[in-house]
């Protein structure tokens, strides 16, 4: 068990690989429509789930993508501050999505990042829940935002390297 895990017992019980596979999905669609095609860079990939997982940074996004990220940034300095902890703490979980994802043909390695193989279905508020549709929402708008920024600016601006 990684040192995370263990740090967050909760976190690695609640946290499903295919559930993040599937955040993840909707993230990459965004980010390949938003732009000329392009696969989300993989190191990017880290940058998704602290920001779209936690429900007070999920809260905290903005409805669409007219705020850019370094202006969401400097309104949450709370967000930006719990960031690098938060993105830690949620690597393996991204790994273990990462690996579901491609293991089960949701998600594609390509040599400049992920892609997805089909167009991944939108939740049904009614059936899945309004948490669900809340989560795949803020995974499209920061695929949206990472499509409209540099790798080495998302990460600088959010506080972490890859």
């Amino acid at each position: 068990m990684s040192a995370p895990a263990r740090q967050l017992p909760e976190a690695a019980a609640l946290f499903n690989p295919a559930f993040g596979a599937y955040v993840l999905a909707h993230c990459v669609a965004a980010h390949m429509a938003a732009g000329p095609s392009l696969p989300l860079p993989l190191p990017s990939s880290f940058l998704v789930l602290p920001l779209v997982l936690p429900p007070d940074s999920r809260a905290a996004l903005p409805r669409d993508v007219r705020t850019p990220l370094a202006s969401w940034l400097a309104d949450n300095p709370i967000q930006r501050a719990s960031y690098p902890h938060r993105a830690a703490t949620l690597t393996d979980y991204t790994r273990a999505s990462q690996r579901f994802g491609v293991r089960h043909r949701v998600l594609t390695v390509h040599s400049s990042g992920l892609a997805v193989t089909r167009q991944p279905r939108r939740p049904n508020a009614n059936s899945h829940g309004a948490e669900l549709v809340d989560c795949t929402r803020a995974a499209a708008l920061v695929g949206r935002w990472l499509a409209a920024t540099s790798p080495a600016t998302a990460f600088a601006l959010l506080g972490v390297r890859p």
